[in-house]
Parts: structure tokens; sequence; C-alpha cells
């Protein structure tokens, strides 16, 4: 028995419900999209489900080349220079949710049609129609969307307004908790904050920073406890130099919506974290917005 599949229409399907299950994840994580790249990754994946349909290959095979296709689909999509691989594998993880939610809505709404006999023509003996599957598509994408974001404002705190004083000078950040920022002081114990270097030397001088890197000490240095701090990146090992300011305020709201100001006890570090933090300029350890 031989079963005739279009290629164009699988393509297509298959195109929109990749297309749909990227956007849906960018908007769970609070990241930039670009059409070109959404488009891209979309037509990969709808080219690739195109080509499975050639392959004949053990099915533990088959299965690690589909996590490659959708690892290589959310690199694509979500890869930005300073971001670490496991960025990447947690969005394909959440991708791959996402499409299984979405396939399990859609079968349970497609059931639940065919049980209450509604005298729907789409509803065919063999399948659905088109314009039906993309009924379909986008309730389920709803319920996927809004599913996402129940759960995302229920996380820890994300953002918060930073306030740096040090000396007589005083600046704002913003800033992002990040549950990866791991990073503390060998000797005191202490978080490390790291600030985007260029919009901190707008107000601050670096070029204290840049001596002690050195291994220049300043006495009129206006920084207190300056610290040589080892970190590990996706590059290896490293050395960054935090200090510690006069005062860290970082005003944020709650779970519950109220508005907190916290005083932080942790360093900061100038870094050029670049596109790692987005639209941010300080990337804060969760751990120490917790109140």
């Amino acid at each position: 028995m031989q079963q005739e599949v279009y290629a164009d229409l699988l393509f297509l399907i298959n195109f929109s419900m990749d297309y749909l299950c990227l956007y849906i994840c960018a908007k769970v994580m609070h990241r930039k999209m670009r059409l070109t790249r959404m488009l891209l990754a979309a037509s990969l994946g709808g080219i690739y489900s195109v080509i499975s349909l050639f392959m004949n290959f053990s099915p533990a095979i088959e299965l690690s080349i589909d996590c490659l296709v959708c690892l290589i689909m959310c690199a694509i999509v979500f890869g930005e220079r300073g971001r670490s691989a496991g960025s990447i594998f947690l969005c394909s993880f959440l991708y791959i949710g996402i499409s299984m939610m979405m396939g399990g809505c859609m079968t349970a709404i497609f059931n639940l049609l065919n049980r209450l006999d509604l005298p729907l023509e789409s509803i065919e003996a063999d399948g659905i129609s088109t314009y039906l599957f993309a009924i379909l598509a986008a309730i389920s994408g709803l319920i996927a969307l809004k599913s996402g974001q129940v759960i995302s404002r229920r996380a820890p705190i994300k953002e918060c307004v930073l306030k740096i004083r040090i000396s007589d000078k005083e600046a704002l950040f913003r800033g992002f908790a990040d549950s990866g920022n791991l990073v503390r002081d060998p000797l005191s114990n202490r978080c490390v904050i790291f600030i985007d270097r260029e919009t901190f030397s707008k107000t601050f001088d670096l070029s204290f920073f840049d001596r002690y890197a050195k291994g220049e000490l300043s006495p009129d240095c206006p920084y207190k406890s300056m610290r040589l701090i080892p970190i590990k990146t996706a590059a290896g090992q490293s050395v960054v130099v935090a200090a510690s300011a006069d005062d860290v305020l970082a005003e944020f709201e709650s779970k519950r919506g109220k508005k907190t100001l916290l005083h932080l006890d942790a360093l900061i570090s100038p870094t050029d974290i670049g596109t790692s933090a987005e639209e941010y300029t300080a990337i804060i350890p969760s751990e120490i917005l917790k109140s």
C-alpha cells in the first residue's frame, strides 16, 4: 500500500509550526527575535521534515538527527556572541516542550470535535482540511503562549533598577537577575554584579580597575576592597577585577507586584558584557534579589 504525500504541503505545515513554536519560545524567554533568523530556522525545519521521509536509519539515529536539527534551529534564532552554549540547550528544551504541548493540544481539540459530532465538513474520515489545521494550530499556540507567560510570571525576579553610589557620584543601571551568575569572591564569599563597562565609564573612572589588573595600586583609589576574581566562561578560565561600592541599591517588584528596595552586599565588576544581557546594563545574581 502506497501513501501519497505532498512535499510542498508538508513543508508549509512544518514551516508554520516551527515558526510558531520558535516565536512562543522567544516570547517566553524574553529574547529578541529577528525575522530573517526566524524564517531561516523555520525553513530548515520544513526542509528537514521532507528529507526525513527518505531517511532509513535506526530509531536511535533518527532521534539523534532530530535533536541535532533542533539545536541548529535554536542556535540560528537565539545564538548570540557572548552567550554560553547552555542557553542554546535551554532554548532547545523549551522549544521541544512547546512543540509537544502544541501537538497534544491539537490532538485533544480534534478528538473533542469528533466526539461532539459537530457538523463540520472539515473533519474528514482520513484527516482534516488545511484551514481547520490552521485554526487548531492557532488555538494551541495561544494556549502554549499563555501557559508560558503564566510560568514566567511565577519565576524569580528577573529585572530591577540598580543604583550605585561611589564617593559623590551615583548612576542607575538596568539590571537582569541571572541564576547562572554564581561568581563569588573567594575571600569574602560576596556575590559579584557585572556592570556594562561602557555604561559604567560614563559616570565612574575605569582607570583604577585597569591599573589594579596590571598590579598597580593607587593611594587615591575611590573604590574599596578591590579584588581579582577568578571566573569560568565558555572560553575557559579568566580573571576580572571587582570592587566594593559605597552603596548598591536595587529597586524591583516582587512576585506579588510589591515594590521593594534592597541594599545589596555585593562587589561590582565593570565588564564588557556585550549582548549577553541584551538591553540590560547589569547582570545580578538572582539569589541576592530575594526578599
